[in-house]
């Protein structure tokens, strides 16, 4: 079995990247700020910014060529948009055949300008995937050196079962919705199967899209309280409280955070120090699933 991909607990989530507004030399600043602070890792996919999120990020190491062998890519693949860059597609869809794969895994490394992804990660199940097929190609992308590692998103366990009974390569990591906005992962086997089957979970939208701290919705303003009241507990912000809250899960979830703020970022970085015990962890899973546990 090939030796599993090292993470850092905090990953630079670039899915808005677009809408960032931020030059490549400022983004590039903030990657070695990042660096810094341990967060030595990218989550990309090829979709993100209607494709281009890819190519703006590589711009971003051009900005700063040092940056390319100090850190490490995931992206995705697998989601086929409706897009005036695919003209010749007419309805969304899945397509997780070699062809789409591949070519996918080599326009990342043209728009990256590196010659090879870390781990590559396939971005939603597919109904009508060929196991045996992505197995075949994933092989072939491990032997030519272009992806190093392995590994899926949005996957229930019954997904990522089927398709390792197929595919050579360890699949270590399956990136899924989690936070206290979103804790069913927790509730339906989702974490406990990964952890039997030491798969690390990568936590995107870890702070509810922003909802755990903007929306009127009155189960959200509740929640917005009981994480207001464990923050002045511990002496910080009700943001690294909703990061701790997942960060302290044994199962060492890793999250994204995808914010182009500097300190949003730090601050999820920070919440890897705070320890919650277990009826703080209890008492905010409460109010986010609005009743006690059984």
């Amino acid at each position: 079995m090939e030796e599993k991909i090292t993470l850092p607990r905090i990953v630079w989530g670039l899915w808005r990247i677009k809408t960032w507004n931020r030059t490549p030399k400022e983004l590039a600043r903030t990657m070695n700020k990042l660096l810094d602070l341990g967060v030595d890792t990218v989550d990309l996919a090829d979709i993100y910014g209607d494709y281009e999120a890819t190519k703006m990020f590589g711009e971003v190491l051009q900005a700063d060529p040092t940056l390319s062998n100090r850190i490490k890519v995931v992206t995705k693949t697998g989601i086929v948009l409706l897009s005036e860059k695919q003209q010749q597609v007419y309805v969304k869809h899945y397509d997780t055949s070699a062809e789409h794969i591949i070519a996918s895994v080599d326009q990342s490394l043209l728009d990256l300008g590196r010659d090879h992804i870390d781990l590559l990660l396939i971005h939603r199940p597919d109904p009508f995937t060929d196991p045996l097929e992505v197995g075949h190609t994933f092989d072939e992308l491990y032997k030519e050196g272009k992806v190093l590692s392995f590994g899926v998103s949005n996957f229930m366990p019954y997904h990522h079962s089927l398709l390792t009974k197929y595919v050579k390569q360890p699949l270590f990591v399956n990136q899924i919705e989690i936070s206290l906005a979103h804790p069913q992962p927790f509730l339906d086997w989702q974490i406990p199967y990964m952890m039997e089957n030491d798969i690390t979970p990568m936590a995107w939208s870890p702070l509810g899209g922003g909802k755990l701290f903007t929306s009127d919705e009155p189960n959200m303003v509740k929640l917005r309280n009981a994480l207001e009241q464990v923050a002045q507990n511990h002496g910080v912000t009700p943001e690294h409280i909703a990061y701790a809250w997942l960060l302290s899960h044994p199962s060492n979830i890793v999250v994204i955070a995808g914010s182009s703020n500097y300190d949003r970022v730090k601050s999820a970085v920070e919440a890897k120090d705070i320890v919650l015990d277990r009826q703080e962890w209890f008492y905010l899973l409460e109010q986010a699933t609005g009743e006690p546990v059984p």
